[in-house]
């Protein structure tokens, strides 16, 4: 029994009898056995698909890497940015001076300009000695 309905007539004779006597219609998908002639183009489609996502998938890196190279400066400057804004100080370099202030038993540390950065107490080692020693006499 062959699988084709009515192979003897014409595929448009054959679709106008079809259409006359069947009983309802349903436009759907469905699943249809390929030929061996239609599985080589598949395959060959298949192997086409490969070879042209390998070399889309070269530019893309190619395309990637360079955002990145332009992307990770920003992305370290914000870092750079975000936590002077937290700490809400920069970074600078330059030359400190740090004046001890005897008076008041403080080291105070000033930039180039005058601005005082900074002020802690003095280390024993800081603190200026005494002028004049008591020297201890026994009379």
């Amino acid at each position: 029994m062959s699988k084709i309905f009515m192979p003897e007539l014409s595929a448009e004779e054959r679709k106008r009898i079809l259409e006359e006597n069947c009983d309802s219609r349903e436009a759907t998908k469905y699943l249809k056995q390929l030929t061996p002639d239609e599985l080589d183009q598949r395959r060959e489609q298949v192997t086409d698909n490969a070879i042209q996502l390998g070399e889309l998938e070269e530019e893309k890196k190619e395309a990637m890497a360079e955002f990145k190279s332009k992307i990770d400066p920003l992305v370290k400057q914000n870092k750079f940015i975000l936590r002077e804004i937290k700490t809400r100080q920069s970074e600078v370099s330059g030359i400190l001076y740090h004046m001890a202030n005897h008076e008041e038993g403080m080291m105070e540390t000033y930039d180039e300009s005058g601005e005082m950065i900074a002020s802690r107490r003095l280390r024993p080692e800081e603190k200026q000695q005494k002028l004049f020693s008591i020297s201890k006499t026994a009379n």
